[in-house]
């Protein structure tokens, strides 16, 4: 299999995917709020407290982002807990439109926040990232994480948004 080959490539990126799950440092997890665990302290990420009814589990997969309202950009915030060595390439300009679901930072390049929401469950209800007959065998854990996925990713979708574009990038 070429290096280069979209096969090779979304292979390439689940594992990235599953790394960055892994790599994760923080002792608390800041991507579960509710009103028993409010582990994340807002303005370690936001400008001010974001407007928030604490009620059941914080869910940002289908909300709009507004990034001005971070006090950094998505990779220096997640790499405070992530090791941006783990993660797929950012700061990337993109020379073609992507789905405005899939935010873009400030200097409109990918970030992490292009396809990772920052709250929401690490379990979902359906696989989100690719897996194989072995995966259902010896890794059943991984095909239920969330990965906090902006979209779905079984098939590859999420990574041919841009993948697709690239060619032999």
């Amino acid at each position: 299999m070429k290096m280069n080959s979209p096969d090779f490539l979304l292979k390439l990126a689940g594992v990235i995917l599953l790394l960055c799950a892994i790599g994760a440092g923080a002792t608390e997890n800041p991507h579960i709020v509710t009103a028993v665990n409010k582990a994340s302290n807002c303005v370690s990420c936001h400008l001010s407290a974001p407007q928030y009814v604490f009620g059941e589990t914080l869910e940002t997969k289908n909300k709009q982002v507004d990034i001005s309202l971070f006090k950094s950009d998505g990779v220096v915030m997640c790499t405070t807990c992530h090791n941006a060595a783990d993660g797929h390439k950012v700061g990337l300009k993109l020379d073609f439109e992507i789905p405005a679901d899939l935010p873009l930072d400030r200097e409109n390049a990918l970030s992490c926040l292009t396809c990772h929401y920052t709250h929401g469950k690490l379990l979902s209800d359906r696989p989100q990232a690719s897996f194989s007959f072995m995966d259902r065998i010896l890794d059943s854990d991984r095909l239920q994480k969330s990965y906090l996925l902006r979209r779905s990713n079984v098939d590859g979708e999420l990574c041919l948004i841009c993948h697709s574009h690239q060619g032999s990038k």
